[in-house]
């Protein structure tokens, strides 16, 4: 029903609609004239009587006489109950006259603003006039409500409205914005704030910085506005987005753009990009800032460019504004203007066609504060880099090259880039698309076809979404933002540098005993990597000349999983340490030239530095590791394991690798075996006794070794002159055919515990591999027999080390080994034992007598510990202390000197003692001799002894009874 009312009170009122103008004439019969002025009028009303007196102290009668076409909103009395000394001025009192004709009756349903004769600036003071429906009345500026309307002065055409309270000033467009008084808008507030940001001190902050760039060539801009005054001048509407409007308008690295400036106190940003960020704000503010006033009743429903000289169709519907159909929330009427606030809109700039800033690199760097990066870019002519020029690319940077402002007495922190090799290593081609796991190694900017006939690669790791991402595997990403042209910039917590050399390379690895990877480190193996990097120094190849097509290098150094990398190469190792020339040859073989990645997953042909063909072939990458063969070496490399240096990339592997026409010769193999400590014992002097089996050994079906070790022929008495010395040797030929399952057994690849012949009929040996000593024992295993089979210690031997003459490849055909086993075989295991022999024999080994040992030791200690404690108790019974009998002379009164301790011994004298003791007790102590020094009594001090102080409280009584005649001859005690 109410708006009903209200219609019917607006008809009444005004008759027809008003026209949507607040100057335009009406239409309606104007109201009887009444023949009088406005003054006439205030002193013919009681209700203006304090209101009449103001204008007369002010001197603004004839002012006001003077006037026509003017309104004037004149308080009654009651508005001025409560006001305590108001500083009126003439100029503050204009802020009571309209500057035209305002008519309640011609007011419509809308918001109407009219201007006053107040000047604020260049600008006329506004009000605002708007109903109020629910007490169907109007009022100004929500504040002051007419009571008396249309009051007409007929000799000045004007109008007189009575209204019930003062008009409080309101604050101007520039006060509003500048002082944060609005919350809703505070991140807009602040970038309006930044443009007006003090150059001068801009510029003392400038100052700390040492360096002097070459700046890059600019086009002419706009000069920029010193004051909010100057810059909204003629500006009567300004379009504001709140907050979240805000936030949702603009990306996160646009907001941070505009906000730059408004860091300046905590960044030492350089002129030029504060100067950059403010003619960007200015821009945008432009865009929403009109030269006309719009609300309400007033220019809506027409087409007004802003500032910048773009078009925008303004309509009042329902009461609000709309902005290219895009609603406005809220609009406050400041003294000089309207703000129009929008509170709920997305993608506000959008929808108003108002550009914004292009986050190139250079201004996403800007926003993100390294605006002395950017310098150094442009100082070392690679601005291109960062001006927009450049697509797909990713920006990686560090924490510490950030513009953060140094202290006064501290010396200038900002990384001192080497050269402009390391800037370009920031750079990597390509968008990043961050997965939630992945494993990349990234082309850089950084090429150099000198060195490795490419781009130098960047790894790059992230795992748990995008929580956890690394660089080069050590430097973690703190964050990441997207920019223009499909770019990213990464920013990271420690420095991101070029590949370094591969001495530096290798003593880094060796330093820190591991291959760093994204999340875990693999642990290496440091006495083999030691061994390796002794063997590259020895041959030179730690300085590697320059190849036009790098080097990928396959360094044996094996993990803390598979120690021994060198060691397990047994007889081999042996003599390549006798033979430099071959050692230099597999170490060559390990440097390829070219380059492969840990994630190449293809094939490709390289060359080794002895000029060998080797070809490299991925079979697939699975759970982030790469199987792949260097000829027919197995590899498995995981992905970003790649250690990078400066000519190329190392991987880290369990194997030493050999050129596939590696071969050493039986005989050579056999010689490492020899003992110079014995040299009369080498088991190649025995077998060149027989030529035929020395041809069988060589031939081209050889047989493989099994030789003891000098000094255990020695002690076997193995020699030439020896007893059955055929079957002896025999006994120790294995057939090739057999060798395959005892280099699988030593590998702990199946054959575990299997059975393999040797050349004599009835000897087998059964191979067991113990993987938690990693020991392999070589136990008989009697063939052609029925008897019943046993475990007996001693029919074993330990296999110490091997070597085959060539690399082992499941194939046996042309391969001879040598294993060199602890002691020899016994041809004696052959032998059945004695019938007469009905002995229990009970063979005990090493560990089982190195316990019988230990337990004996202990048991004879314990025996003779018990035997000292029995002698101690005895000696200790019998010397007790002198205290508990007086000595044998203690019937006589002692005489003590300072020198003797003080003990109850009186030398021959009685004493007071023998009054004391009875009868019954012992007369002669149980010795006489001393132990020990007694404390003498604490008399006189504050604490008391552990045996207290034992003189008598009273002596009165006993020498009394103290009668008996001293025997001093010659002396009296009296």
């Amino acid at each position: 029903m109410k708006p009903f009312w209200i219609y019917i009170f607006l008809f009444i009122f005004s008759g027809v609609r008003a026209d949507e103008s607040t100057t335009s004439a009406s239409s309606s019969v104007e109201p009887a004239p009444t023949p009088s002025t406005l003054v006439d009028i205030l002193s013919a009303r009681p209700q203006f009587s304090y209101f009449l007196r103001l204008l007369q102290r002010q001197g603004m009668i004839p002012t006001l006489n003077q006037m026509k076409n003017v309104t004037l909103l004149a308080p009654i009395n009651s508005a001025f109950v409560g006001e305590k000394s108001i500083d009126w001025d003439n100029n503050g009192l204009n802020r009571y006259i309209v500057n035209q004709k305002l008519r309640v009756g011609l007011l419509g349903k809308s918001e109407s603003v009219y201007e006053t004769l107040y000047k604020v600036g260049n600008t006329n003071y506004s009000i605002a006039v708007s109903p109020d429906f629910e007490s169907l009345e109007y009022v100004i500026d929500d504040v002051s409500y007419i009571v008396e309307e249309d009051v007409y002065a007929k000799h000045q055409y004007s109008y007189i409205q009575g209204i019930d309270h003062l008009l409080p000033e309101k604050p101007t467009i520039c006060e509003v914005l500048m002082n944060n008084t609005n919350p809703e808008i505070s991140l807009f507030s602040k970038i309006f704030q930044s443009l007006f940001l003090d150059i001068d001190e801009q510029q003392v902050q400038d100052k700390r910085k040492k360096k002097n760039h070459k700046k890059p060539k600019k086009t002419k801009l706009p000069p920029l506005p010193n004051s909010c005054n100057e810059f909204l001048n003629g500006t009567r509407t300004i379009i504001a987005p709140s907050n979240k409007v805000l936030k949702n308008s603009l990306t996160d690295i646009q907001l941070r753009y505009y906000l730059s400036n408004s860091d300046f106190a905590r960044y030492a940003s350089t002129t030029d990009s504060v100067s950059e960020i403010k003619h960007d704000v200015m821009s945008l503010l432009q865009n929403l800032m009109f030269p006309t006033l719009i609300v309400g009743a007033n220019n809506t429903n027409s087409k007004i460019k802003s500032n910048s000289g773009k078009s925008h169709k303004f309509k009042l519907e329902d009461g609000h504004v709309k902005i290219d159909k895009v609603a406005v929330s809220e609009s406050h009427v400041s003294a000089d203007g309207v703000i129009h606030i929008f509170k709920d809109t997305g993608q506000l700039f959008y929808k108003l066609n108002i550009p914004t800033a292009e986050m190139i690199a250079r201004k996403s760097l800007y926003a993100l504060h390294y605006s002395n990066f950017v310098d150094e870019l442009y100082f070392r002519s690679l601005g291109h880099l960062v001006d927009g020029s450049s697509e797909n690319q990713s920006i990686f940077l560090d924490i510490n090259q950030r513009d953060d402002v140094e202290d006064d007495d501290v010396e200038g922190t900002m990384v001192s880039f080497s050269s402009k090799q390391s800037i370009l290593y920031q750079f990597v081609d390509g968008k990043i698309d961050v997965h939630d796991s992945m494993h990349s190694l990234l082309d850089t900017k950084l090429c150099s076809k000198k060195k490795i006939g490419g781009c130098f690669k960047l790894k790059f790791s992230t795992s748990h979404g995008k929580n956890n991402i690394t660089v080069n595997d050590e430097v973690h990403i703190q964050e990441y933002t997207p920019i223009a042209n499909d770019s990213f910039i990464f920013v990271a917590n420690g420095e991101i540098t070029p590949p370094v050399n591969l001495k530096h390379s290798l003593g880094d690895l060796i330093s820190s005993g591991a291959v760093h990877r994204h999340l875990e480190n693999i642990e290496i193996d440091q006495g083999s990597c030691l061994r390796t990097l002794e063997y590259i120094n020895r041959f030179g190849l730690s300085s590697l000349r320059d190849n036009d097509e790098g080097y990928s290098i396959f360094l044996p150094c094996g993990t803390t999983d598979t120690k021994g990398t060198w060691k397990d190469l047994g007889l081999i190792l042996t003599y390549l340490e006798r033979n430099p020339h071959m050692l230099e040859m597999v170490v060559k073989s390990m440097f390829m030239e070219g380059m492969v990645y840990s994630d190449f997953a293809s094939h490709k042909k390289l060359q080794d530095l002895n000029g060998n063909q080797v070809k490299f072939k991925s079979w697939g990458i699975a759970d982030d590791v790469n199987e792949a063969t260097l000829n027919n070496t197995q590899l498995s490399l995981p992905l970003n394991s790649d250690l990078l240096f400066q000519q190329g990339v190392i991987h880290v592997t369990n194997k030493v690798f050999f050129p596939d026409d590696f071969e050493v010769p039986i005989e050579e193999l056999i010689k490492t075996t020899y003992d110079s400590n014995f040299p009369n014992f080498f088991m190649w002097d025995i077998l060149k006794m027989y030529p035929n089996i020395k041809n069988v050994i060589t031939g081209e079906m050889p047989y493989s070794l099994l030789i003891p070790t000098a000094e255990s022929l020695k002690d076997f008495n193995v020699t030439t002159s020896m007893k059955d010395l055929l079957r002896f040797i025999d006994f120790h030929l294995i057939p090739n055919s057999e060798v395959g399952k005892i280099l699988d057994c030593i590998s702990g690849v199946g054959y575990n515990k299997s059975v393999f012949r040797t050349n004599l009929s009835e000897g087998g040996l059964i191979c067991k591999h113990k993987p938690q000593t990693n020991k392999v024992m070589l136990q008989l295993h009697k063939l052609n027999t029925t008897s019943a089979v046993s475990y007996n210690k001693d029919q074993e031997v330990r296999l110490l080390s091997h070597g085959c003459t060539k690399n082992y490849r499941n194939e046996t055909d042309q391969l001879s080994c040598v294993f060199l086993i602890q002691k020899p075989l016994n041809l004696q295991w052959f032998e059945r034992p004695n019938s007469g022999d009905n002995f229990l024999h009970v063979h005990l080994g090493l560990v089982s007598v190195g316990v019988g040992v230990i337990l004996g030791l202990i048991i004879f200690g314990g025996v003779m510990v018990g035997l000292m404690f029995c002698i101690g108790k005895r000696e200790k019974n019998d010397n007790k202390d002198d205290f508990e009998f007086p000595r044998s002379d203690a019937g006589f009164m002692s005489v003590l000197t300072d020198d003797d301790e003080f003990v109850p011994y009186d030398r021959g004298y009685e004493t007071d003692v023998d009054v004391l003791r009875t009868e019954t007790d012992a007369l002669l102590p149980s010795h006489m001799k001393r132990k020990k020094r007694v404390k003498k009594p604490d008399y006189g001090s504050t604490k008391q002894g552990i045996n207290g102080v034992t003189l008598p409280r009273d002596i009165g009584d006993i020498r009394s009874t103290l009668n008996r005649e001293r025997n001093l001859p010659g002396y009296s005690q009296y």
